[in-house]
């Protein structure tokens, strides 16, 4: 009886916990991601054709630090907007989010230029995540 109240107590915690990340995650959709190298460089995430627009973006950073100088978001409709981000994010970890001027708009890809350098042998990948208003 012990074992088994043990065992139903981790099972509820871990279901909680993955509860809890999805609701703080509620609303984030991934746009795409990029394997980036290991040195100071300029890499582009194209998003696609998708339904919806996006109000907000944020990356998050997979395998090693990535060392953030700005950002340039290009819109479907032919504008683009640069915003200054000069972060670094450490592996596990996730930028500001950055709140994009304007109505929501549909993205066609966004450009981003960073650093790596000294992070050692590992490679980073870099996720983009969008939010609609």
């Amino acid at each position: 009886m012990k074992r088994a109240l043990s065992m139903f107590t981790l099972l509820m915690t871990m279901l909680m916990s993955g509860f809890a990340q999805t609701a703080s995650a509620a609303g984030w959709e991934l746009l795409g991601e990029k394997k980036v190298s290991r040195r100071a460089e300029v890499d582009t995430i194209r998003v696609g054709l998708r339904d919806g627009a996006f109000k907000r973006i944020q990356f998050k950073v997979k395998g090693a630090d990535v060392d953030f100088d700005k950002v340039i978001v290009h819109y479907e409709n032919g504008q683009s907007r640069e915003v200054a981000i000069r972060s670094k994010v450490r592996k596990g970890g996730s930028s500001r989010v950055i709140d994009l001027p304007g109505k929501a708009r549909a993205i066609e890809k966004v450009r981003f230029y960073y650093d790596t350098e000294g992070t050692g042998r590992a490679q980073a990948n870099v996720l983009l995540m969008g939010k609609s208003a």
